[in-house]
């Protein structure tokens, strides 16, 4: 247990050692730093969920469903359905932004993320249909995550690009509110 005099010798010390501090440590931007953080770790994580949910169980899912079309003589099924799936992920990528101009800015991250999601599903559920359909919609599925494969592979750079805009903003604008 502390002691009255030991208490005060910390408090001392404490404000001797506060006192020697230069200014720029006792100014430092912990705030912006925090959020600059956040944001590396956030696109970090987008980058890993990218790589591994999407490219592996794309190259799966295709490989498997290459086999089961061939041994069931459905190949003329294949692209049809790559190129309904492209389509139809385009149409709905201009609907996102049609609907939510001020996603152009943010790259349609989101919004890519929720049409995986939509494709993942249409494989799940395309399991439970017959056997020409399921194929049709697996490939359908195939097109899509590869359309959206490709756009994602292109936000990097722009993102990028926002991502530094965006924190420049954030940091001029707490330099303005500190003055």
């Amino acid at each position: 247990m502390w002691d009255l005099k030991e208490t005060k010798q910390l408090i001392l010390h404490r404000d001797k050692l506060w006192d020697v501090t230069p200014a720029a440590v006792k100014e430092f931007p912990s705030e912006k730093a925090k959020a600059i953080a956040l944001r590396q770790m956030l696109g970090l994580g987008q980058e890993a969920l990218k790589w591994s949910l999407v490219v592996v169980l794309f190259i799966f899912s295709s490989v498997s469903d290459f086999v089961y079309s061939v041994s069931r003589n459905k190949e003329l099924l294949i692209p049809f359905g790559l190129f309904v799936g492209c389509m139809f992920t385009n149409l709905l990528k201009e609907t996102f932004q049609d609907l939510y101009p001020t996603s152009k800015e943010r790259c349609l991250s989101w919004h890519l993320v929720g049409m995986g999601c939509f494709f993942v599903l249409v494989r799940v559920l395309a399991a439970y249909i017959t056997a020409g359909a399921r194929v049709f919609l697996w490939y359908a599925a195939n097109g899509g995550l590869m359309q959206i494969w490709w756009l994602w592979k292109s936000l990097p750079e722009e993102e990028q690009n926002n991502g530094e805009n965006a924190l420049q903003d954030i940091v001029s604008t707490s330099m303005i509110a500190e003055d």
